[in-house]
C-alpha cells in the first residue's frame, strides 16, 4: 500500500510532449549525434533524414516502470536507438542472425497502424510487405531479432538474402525459444498462474504447448495474453480463477501494448484458437474486455485514417467507437448520419442520425439492424483490423420505422 501510495505522489509521469523532450534529452547524453525531431502528430521522433523511432512503447514502459525504476527503462529504448542508427541491428548473413530469432505474439490493429502510416505517404496503392502467421481473430506471430539491449521486429519478414521462407525463419524463432531455460509459472492465486520469465517474451510461451500444458490447473489450461508482457492461465473447469483472469486483465491493459482479449487454449495439434467462455459471468467479463480494446484500437484507427483521408482528398466521415456504461449494461455505439458518407466501426449498437430532424435519432443493436439495413454497408477491404464499413446510402423512413420496433 505505501508503494503504492509513493508511486502515485513521487512516480514520473509526463506526457506525450514532455517524454518525447526527455527522451531527446537523453539520447544525446548517450552519444546519438543525428539531427532529431519531435512529430508530436505522429509520436514518433525523425533522426537523421530518413529514420524513425516511435516513442508509444517507451513511453509505455517509462508510465509502467516502478519508482527509481523509470530512467533504466528510458535507457533500454535509448540504446535501442543507438543500435539502429550504428547499422547493427542487421546481421551479415543467416548463420548470424539465426540464433537471435524470436517469435513475437501482437494484436493484429497493431499492423493497421504501420500499414495506414505508410498509406498516408505514399497513398492507397502502396505495396503490401508485412509479413505474418495468423493465429486468431486478434492475433497474429511475427518474427524478431534478439539483440543484447533490444529487440527488432522483422514486421515485413525475413530479407530475400537471409534465403528462407516466413514459415521457415518462424519454426526456427520457435526453436530458439524452446531451448531458452524453462521456469515455472508463477501462482499469483488460487488456480491462477503467470508466465515468469521476464524475458519480453512471456506472451510468446503461448506458442509453445508443452510448457503451457505443464501449470498445474484443473482441466485444460485457458489463458489470457492481455499485453506483451503479461500471460495468464487458468484452468478450464475453474471459472472462478477464469473470472479473477479477466479481471487482472482489464487492470494490466491500462499500462498499453495489449495483444488480445480472447480466451485461448491448444487445440489437440498445438495450434493457438479462441473459445467461448463457460458462462453468462465469464462472457459478460469478456465482452467488457472486448469494448476496452476496441476502443483503444478504434481511436488509434481513426486518428491515422483521418490523417490518410487529409493527405489524399477522401472526404469520409470516420465514426467514433463509443462506450456508454450505466446501471445495467455496458455497451458500443456508433453514429450514422443521414447524407454523410461515413466509415463505421463494429458496435454493438448504431445510432441513425436524422437529417431533417435533429430531435430524431433512432438507435438499433447491429446485429437485429442488419437483415434490415446491412445491404447500404460495405465492407472496407482497405483495414487489416478492427474492420470498418462504409455506408452507401441511408435508411428510408419505413426502414427506420421497422428500427425503432426492434
Amino acid at each position: 500500500m505505501l508503494s503504492t501510495l509513493l508511486d502515485k505522489w513521487f512516480k514520473d509521469t509526463p506526457g506525450n510532449d514532455a517524454f518525447a523532450e526527455r527522451f531527446i534529452a537523453t539520447a544525446r547524453r548517450s552519444g546519438v549525434t543525428q539531427p532529431m525531431t519531435y512529430d508530436a502528430a505522429r509520436f514518433r521522433v525523425q533522426v537523421g533524414e530518413s529514420s524513425y523511432f516511435n516513442l508509444h512503447n517507451a513511453h509505455h514502459a517509462y508510465l509502467s516502470a516502478g519508482r527509481g525504476a523509470q530512467q533504466q527503462a528510458l535507457d533500454i529504448f535509448v540504446r535501442g536507438l543507438q543500435a539502429m542508427n550504428d547499422g547493427n541491428d542487421s546481421a551479415e548473413n543467416w548463420e548470424q542472425v539465426r540464433p537471435l530469432l524470436r517469435p513475437i505474439i501482437r494484436n493484429l490493429a497493431q499492423l493497421e497502424h504501420i500499414r495506414l502510416s505508410t498509406i498516408e505517404t505514399m497513398g492507397w496503392d502502396a505495396p503490401e510487405t508485412l509479413q505474418y502467421r495468423r493465429l486468431t481473430d486478434e492475433c497474429v506471430e511475427l518474427l524478431a531479432i534478439d539483440h543484447a539491449e533490444h529487440m527488432v521486429t522483422q514486421q515485413d519478414g525475413p530479407p530475400p538474402e537471409w534465403g528462407i521462407s516466413l514459415a521457415g525463419a518462424l519454426d526456427e524463432a520457435r526453436r530458439n525459444l524452446r531451448a531458452i531455460d524453462p521456469v515455472d509459472f508463477a501462482p499469483i492465486a488460487p488456480g491462477l498462474y503467470r508466465a515468469a520469465w521476464a524475458d519480453c517474451y512471456d506472451s510468446s510461451r503461448a506458442l509453445l504447448p508443452e510448457l503451457v500444458n505443464r501449470v498445474p490447473v484443473a482441466g485444460r489450461p485457458v489463458f489470457l495474453l492481455a499485453t506483451r508482457d503479461v500471460m495468464l492461465v487458468a484452468g478450464e473447469n475453474d471459472t472462478d480463477a477464469q473470472e479473477l483472469m479477466f479481471d487482472m486483465a482489464q487492470e494490466e491493459i491500462q499500462a498499453g501494448r495489449t495483444i488480445s482479449w480472447e480466451l485461448l487454449s491448444h487445440d489437440d495439434d498445438g495450434r493457438i484458437t479462441a473459445r467461448e467462455p463457460a458462462t453468462a459471468a465469464l462472457r459478460l467479463k469478456q465482452d467488457q474486455l472486448r469494448r476496452s480494446f476496441r476502443q483503444d484500437a478504434y481511436q488509434q484507427q481513426k486518428e491515422l485514417l483521418q490523417r490518410v483521408h487529409e493527405a489524399h482528398g477522401v472526404d469520409v466521415f470516420v465514426a467514433t467507437f463509443l462506450v456508454y456504461r450505466n446501471d445495467t449494461e455496458t455497451f458500443s455505439i456508433a453514429s450514422w448520419a443521414q447524407g454523410v458518407e461515413t466509415s463505421l466501426p463494429l458496435t454493438d449498437y448504431l445510432s441513425f442520425v436524422v437529417a431533417d430532424d435533429d430531435s430524431r435519432v433512432v438507435r438499433a443493436p447491429w446485429a437485429t439492424a442488419m437483415p434490415i439495413v446491412g445491404h447500404l454497408l460495405e465492407a472496407d477491404p482497405r483495414h487489416l483490423h478492427p474492420p470498418r464499413f462504409l455506408t452507401r446510402g441511408f435508411p428510408t423512413g419505413e426502414q427506420l420505422a421497422q428500427l425503432e420496433g426492434r
